[in-house]
């Protein structure tokens, strides 16, 4: 599986349910292009904070313990062990669903500010930069992307 995220310097990706910043400049092109036409794979927060659903053109999955919750043209599931052989996948947040996912996680795409915001759910920089090598890097002015693969 892989991850599409965006953090701040120390790992921060959201705040009350919602982006820490507003615009990152070419990230939501550059989210649309990779993911376009596949599989994502988000948790129920994750879903709530969108402004558009289900994100078009793509197969949505929506990771809830809560047997009620069902969102429509969506697929719901109660752990990502249900769909851990989706290698083409991505995650795309929230906190929760990147810690449970993290041992399926091969890739990672990662845009990170060069700022630091007000958060309230962070991503493990840590244990990324330990268990995953950066195989390209460009920077962007406010921000770096960043693509990681997992060590072997």
């Amino acid at each position: 599986m892989k991850l599409i995220i965006a953090c701040d310097k120390n790992g921060g990706i959201g705040y009350k349910n919602k982006l820490p910043w507003n615009k990152i400049e070419g990230d939501l092109p550059r989210f649309k292009r990779l993911t376009n036409g596949g599989v994502i794979v988000m948790g129920r927060k994750t879903w709530e904070s969108l402004s558009c659903k289900p994100l078009p053109n793509r197969i949505n999955f929506i990771v809830t313990s809560n047997k009620g919750f069902y969102p429509g043209s969506c697929f719901t599931i109660p752990s990502i062990d249900h769909i851990s052989n989706f290698k083409d996948a991505w995650i795309i947040g929230g906190a929760k669903l990147i810690k449970s996912a993290w041992d399926y996680l091969d890739e990672i795409h990662l845009t990170q500010t060069f700022t630091e915001y007000t958060c309230d759910c962070y991503i493990d920089i840590v244990k990324l930069k330990n268990e995953f090598k950066i195989v390209r890097a460009s920077g962007h002015g406010d921000h770096s992307y960043e693509i990681y693969r997992r060590k072997k």
